[in-house]
């Protein structure tokens, strides 16, 4: 009787062992699926949302280029047009940035509010509505840089992404255009 009552118990215990691990091996690879497709999806929106950016400061530029504030090989007048595809870009921006307030750390969203702020301050003086010189300019855009710069380490520290980001130019223009 001791001989079977213990083979029944170690077949239960066997059973109930296999089940604890197959259910902690099932809810660790859940949790690591459930991690990857909010990665992904994080990283989706932080890649829509800088381009935005770039699309929004790139219009503000040719505005900016066109008042003399700033040099572009392609400046453009402030015509109904012209501010039509910048609101449409800002339109975007605003659009790529509600994703990120929900998928974002508190410390990404954070750089995504100053890096709003640093482009708004570049779109009120391509449209005139702040005063400023070519000085003025070159300091927003500056200020611009170094929150898209802090936007895209916050970024790749919340994803887990080895390395930096890729040095820009130190300054601008290029040292080519300068010479020539």
């Amino acid at each position: 009787m001791a001989n079977e009552l213990s083979t029944l118990i170690g077949v239960v215990l066997g059973a109930v062992l296999s089940y604890l691990v197959g259910m902690l091996n099932d809810r660790t690879r859940w949790r690591r699926e459930h991690g990857a497709r909010w990665d992904g999806l994080l990283l989706q929106a932080y890649s829509d949302y800088g381009q935005a950016i770039k699309e929004c400061v790139v219009a503000y530029q040719r505005l900016a280029a066109h008042q003399g504030l700033t040099e572009d090989p392609t400046p453009v007048e402030p015509t109904n047009d012209a501010l039509e595809q910048a609101a449409q870009a800002e339109t975007k921006r605003a659009a790529m940035t509600e994703p990120l307030r929900l998928l974002a750390d508190p410390t990404t969203a954070a750089a995504v509010r100053s890096l709003n702020d640093a482009v708004w301050h570049l779109e009120w003086m391509a449209r005139g509505r702040l005063t400023g010189d070519a000085a003025a300019w070159d300091q927003a855009y500056r200020e611009y840089r170094a929150a898209r710069q802090t936007f895209y380490d916050k970024a790749r520290a919340s994803l887990q992404v080895p390395g930096g980001v890729i040095a820009e130019r130190a300054s601008w223009p290029p040292s080519w255009r300068a010479s020539g």
